[in-house]
């Protein structure tokens, strides 16, 4: 089977966080299925391989901390997201046809370029392509929800809050097409508390409060910060980058902020924390807390997303 991959969001080199749990789909259909992956790079190429890549020049739209956050730093970088778009959708012609097409995000990976297109297309919805599409207007979205209608576009929504938060802003009409399934997770390595602990120079004893997050508004990462700061004699690490990383550092400043960092690194500091921690009020099913749990780490959190249900189901999931 011939199957094309089509995301905004992809590693660009070993290791890089962006993207890993497309990157994890694409490697576990390559086992048994020809998969060409059309995603953003620093320049247009193809990188052959298992999965083969096509990159496209994104103009600097797309890249930590995501695309809507990268565009509200700099409009102008809209234009990079049209270029993609046009050129995905050429190379998904000229590569075609493929018997299943897979958009991970809404938009623009499901409409407008993998649309009409003819074969199998499923996308994967994630949290912030819904509430983009939610914005839209009503006209626009009226106009998408009626093609994926009539193409009959399976859509995983990683949550069951998600399903219905699309059906808001579309159609009751798509219930049937829509199914709930959590975004594949990977770990490339499985680091224990005190290794990571001695590698990250953590002492044994110390108490280690780490958050995982994009440095963006709907992260509410100042609110967690203001919790955890009442605590007596803990450290506090943060983990991600992004456009308000400049602001959180001024205003917490006994804080350690660690910017954007690979994903071995990240999981290390997951791993060395006595709990992750996450203020975030709208979710999917939030990778870094599903990590944390898969490396034994206790989560607290808000109750967003898929994280009700688990808290019913792992007593290491505390939400408040």
């Amino acid at each position: 089977m011939r199957i094309a991959l089509v995301t905004t969001s992809y590693p660009l080199r070993e290791g890089q966080a962006a993207g890993h749990f497309v990157a994890a789909e694409a490697r576990r259909l390559s086992v048994s299925h020809e998969v060409v992956v059309i995603a953003p790079g620093v320049h247009s190429e193809e990188l052959l391989g298992s999965p083969r890549e096509l990159r496209i020049a994104g103009g600097g739209a797309f890249g930590p901390p995501g695309v809507l956050a990268r565009l509200q730093q700099r409009p102008l970088r809209a234009a990079g997201v049209l270029r993609f778009a046009l050129a995905a959708r050429r190379s998904l012609v000229r590569e075609g046809p493929f018997d299943r097409v897979i958009a991970h995000w809404l938009l623009p990976c499901a409409w407008p370029i993998a649309s009409d297109l003819g074969g199998a297309l499923e996308a994967v919805a994630h949290g912030s392509d819904v509430r983009f599409l939610a914005g839209l207007p009503r006209l626009v979205r009226r106009h998408i929800t009626a093609v994926w209608l009539r193409s009959g576009l399976t859509i995983r929504c990683v949550s069951p809050e998600l399903v219905e938060e699309l059906l808001a802003c579309t159609s009751e009409a798509l219930r049937p097409q829509l199914r709930v399934e959590p975004a594949e997770l990977e770990l490339p390595c499985r680091p224990e508390r005190a290794g990571a602990r001695r590698q990250l120079g953590i002492a044994p004893a110390e108490k280690l409060i780490v958050l995982v997050a994009r440095l963006v508004p709907e992260k509410r990462v100042a609110a967690a910060l203001s919790a955890v700061a009442h605590l007596p004699a803990v450290t506090v690490v943060v983990v991600g980058g992004g456009p308000l990383q400049q602001e959180l550092c001024a205003r917490f400043s006994a804080v350690r902020f660690t910017g954007d960092l690979p994903r071995p690194l990240a999981l290390a500091w997951i791993a060395a924390a006595d709990v992750v921690v996450s203020a975030s009020l709208r979710e999917g099913s939030p990778t870094a807390l599903r990590e944390a749990r898969l490396l034994g780490v206790p989560v607290v959190a808000c109750a967003a997303g898929d994280l009700p249900q688990r808290a019913l189901e792992d007593r290491g999931v505390w939400l408040v």
